[in-house]
């Protein structure tokens, strides 16, 4: 019986493969520069005017300019908790952990997008990953809706005002809800 041995090695076998999860831990594992602005919240203090010591934070995360999330903290001074600069504290970290948690998912939806500096590597097929995650994103009214719905809310009724108001002031308002509102205010002829 003769056997057919191979003296050339191959490239592949000789080339060590990491772990599976050793390879996404390193794909996972790095630095990232990320901005964290944190301010009084005098908008949430507002609200609550009528709870004497009350204290607010808001923290504002971004990635590159972009806003990942924004957190929300609060505490009340009174003589229970006494300790003025444990009590601000305690806001303050409430409103940054609030900020890290609700950015975990849009860091998840950023961390996939050829944007980065490995896309040649990922690059999964040439989809455009960016383009078919804005495409479910509902898409903000146009400026014509806009004007045309801040004309219909000046002229409705005064108890109705401040909310429709507050819904044109938002800028996440879709063409969709614009437009429901839109119908909503137009005269019935």
């Amino acid at each position: 019986m003769n056997t057919y041995k191979n003296n050339i090695p191959s490239p592949y076998k000789n080339r060590e493969r990491m772990n599976p999860i050793q390879e996404e831990i390193a794909k996972s594992a790095g630095s990232f520069n990320l901005t964290v602005v944190t301010e009084q919240d005098f908008e949430t203090m507002a609200l609550f005017k009528n709870i004497p010591g009350f204290i607010a934070f808001k923290t504002t995360l971004s990635k590159e300019n972009q806003l990942l999330s924004i957190g929300y903290g609060s505490a009340v001074l009174n003589r229970l908790n006494k300790f003025v600069e444990r009590t601000v504290l305690f806001a303050k970290n409430a409103s940054l952990i609030d900020a890290m948690v609700r950015s975990t998912k849009i860091l998840d939806a950023l961390s996939i997008m050829p944007n980065q500096k490995d896309s040649d590597e990922n690059d999964l097929e040439g989809r455009d990953f960016q383009s078919s995650y804005t495409e479910d994103l509902p898409q903000t009214a146009t400026e014509k809706q806009r004007n045309f719905l801040s004309k219909l809310v000046a002229n409705c009724d005064e108890e109705d005002k401040e909310e429709y108001l507050s819904a044109l002031a938002s800028p996440y308002l879709s063409k969709f809800d614009c437009s429901e509102l839109i119908q909503k205010l137009m005269p019935v002829k």
